[in-house]
């Protein structure tokens, strides 16, 4: 595996705390996943939560366990009791016997109505009247299914409370709506974010570390008593964790790798609300969106599709040569401007190929208004940036920061989504302030943008059109909602183009930006590359 740089991945960017962590954890109960979320179940033999409801247990737990005669078979007993010919008192998800036991109680999956399931519909209704919360997409699947659910092997020590079960719980149940614009719609999308994530986590304590910071966070974003040492004390580790993950490059937490990955995006973007931020935390932020690619490279496609968290990093098509003609003149003309001799003279094609996947926000704008789609192209919009924009970007070069400041024009369009709250008021507020008056004539608008919040205004601005009203329905109800949502988003190379994992590698689609190739396209393209892949994402 090549070296992977930690600042590539832009988890050093500022987390500056002293924090003791070598603190006492008591055992976690027993989890088990049902309709609710996360429940506690009877805690473990030998487990130190002191609570006089579980003493009874406790005590039980330390009694010799004799085995008793063979009793009438039970049809709905678990694996275990079966095998021993002993009669199963039934209890989900651990019955008596196997609690005492300490074995895994696993009741046969056969029998649908007798196992623990989870409906993977879930009861969350977007809002009708803004912009998705989301950061992904996915295909739906139109039919309900119900998912089994066994105990998880690993049981996190750090659980040790009831506001710790109550983060997980919290996740479950709507923490992870804020991480797809599927959610709540495809069975696929809900079962991965709900218990595929889950299960990863209770196998590799970074995950499950990066899952409680991220859960804490939103918790005191809507004024939930979360303990602040807490948050900060998880997102420590999460961090921590995540860099030892990457260093050890152990391939049992592949999987839990690429769920940090996304996870890590909201939360590093705390930094932008501390109050002494880093200045311009954008460009790390950046850096942050860019280690998704990175670990996707390091896990390989093969693990990606066989983890089923690919659905988590679905993005609609852009077709850049479209998107060009979306561009504001005045942008365009910023970098057909520069001469030979320029501190930039050499980074133009940089430069323009930013401008063509901005042009493709501007694009979405126009053409369809609010939707879940645009949502979801603002959110993944550092996913398709060139790594050569990065370090321009960090040179604080005037080309580049105003770039920034016209995309984050686009981030206040979404409100709702809780993690990009504070986000573009601050940064772009910092980068008025450095550009200098020189470049203030291509910051007008993201100064206009900066004294409003209503979303139509911002619109008006941004596409320069004080008379664009949004023409259809919301698109975020279930009965109005924009058709492409089930059908665009897909695995998207950065070119924009659709590709999809066949026998573990890398593979082009026959459709590019939208559109079925001509026998001569896909002959020239058959013979770049003959086997067919492309060899990265």
């Amino acid at each position: 595996m090549d070296q992977v740089e930690f600042e590539d991945l832009g988890i050093d960017s500022g987390l500056n705390v002293e924090l003791d962590l070598n603190f006492d954890i008591n055992d976690l109960n027993d989890f088990a996943i049902d309709d609710a979320g996360l429940v506690p179940l009877e805690p473990l033999a030998g487990s130190d939560v002191s609570s006089s409801r579980h003493s009874n247990e406790s005590s039980e737990a330390h009694k010799t366990y004799h085995t008793k005669r063979p009793h009438k078979k039970s049809r709905a007993g678990c694996q275990q009791c079966k095998k021993r010919k002993v009669k199963c008192d039934e209890v989900r998800p651990t019955c008596k016997a196997c609690r005492l036991r300490k074995e895994k109680c696993i009741y046969p999956a056969a029998q649908a109505s007798d196992s623990l399931v989870v409906d993977a519909k879930s009861p969350y209704t977007p809002p009708s009247t803004s912009p998705s919360s989301s950061a992904s997409a996915s295909l739906d699947v139109s039919t309900t299914r119900n998912i089994v659910v066994s105990e998880p092997l690993y049981r996190p020590r750090q659980l040790s409370d009831d506001i710790d079960m109550k983060m997980l719980w919290f996740f479950t149940t709507q923490g992870y709506h804020f991480f797809s614009i599927q959610t709540g719609r495809s069975t696929i999308v809900d079962h991965v974010l709900q218990v595929r994530l889950v299960q990863y986590a209770f196998e590799s304590p970074f995950l499950m570390d990066c899952l409680m910071a991220v859960s804490s966070l939103h918790l005191q974003s809507v004024n939930q008593p979360i303990p602040t040492q807490r948050a900060i004390t998880y997102r420590a580790k999460a961090f921590e964790g995540y860099r030892r993950a990457i260093e050890n490059a152990n391939p049992q937490d592949f999987p839990a790798l690429i769920g940090t990955s996304l996870l890590m995006i909201a939360l590093s973007s705390q930094m932008f609300r501390e109050p002494d931020g880093k200045p311009l935390y954008i460009i790390d932020w950046m850096k942050v969106w860019r280690g998704i690619g990175l670990i996707v490279e390091i896990v390989s496609p093969r693990v990606l599709q066989e983890s089923g968290m690919a659905v988590l990093f679905y993005r609609p098509p852009v077709n850049l040569e479209k998107a060009s003609t979306f561009i504001p003149n005045n942008l365009l003309f910023m970098v057909a401007s520069i001469q030979p001799g320029d501190t930039d003279d050499g980074h133009k094609q940089t430069y323009y190929d930013m401008l063509k996947y901005l042009g493709s926000l501007y694009q979405e704008l126009k053409d369809h208004g609010f939707n879940p789609i645009l949502d979801l192209r603002i959110l993944s919009f550092f996913t398709f940036i060139p790594k050569a924009f990065i370090p321009l970007a960090q040179e604080h070069r005037p080309r580049a920061l105003v770039i920034l400041a016209h995309y984050l024009c686009f981030a206040k369009l979404c409100p709702d989504v809780w993690w990009m709250e504070g986000i573009a008021d601050r940064e772009m507020k910092q980068i008025i302030k450095e550009i200098g008056d020189e470049w203030a004539h291509l910051i007008r608008v993201p100064q206009m943008v900066l004294e409003t919040t209503n979303t139509i205004e911002i619109a008006q601005l941004i596409i320069d059109n004080r008379d664009w009203t949004p023409t259809e329905k919301a698109k975020y109800d279930e009965k109005t909602r924009d058709p492409r949502v089930e059908t665009d988003p897909k695995l998207i190379d950065n070119e924009g183009t659709e590709i999809e994992i066949f026998e573990g590698q890398w593979r082009y689609k026959t459709v590019i930006n939208s559109r079925e190739l001509t026998d001569e396209e896909l002959n020239n393209a058959l013979e770049e590359c003959p086997d067919g892949t492309t060899g990265d994402n």
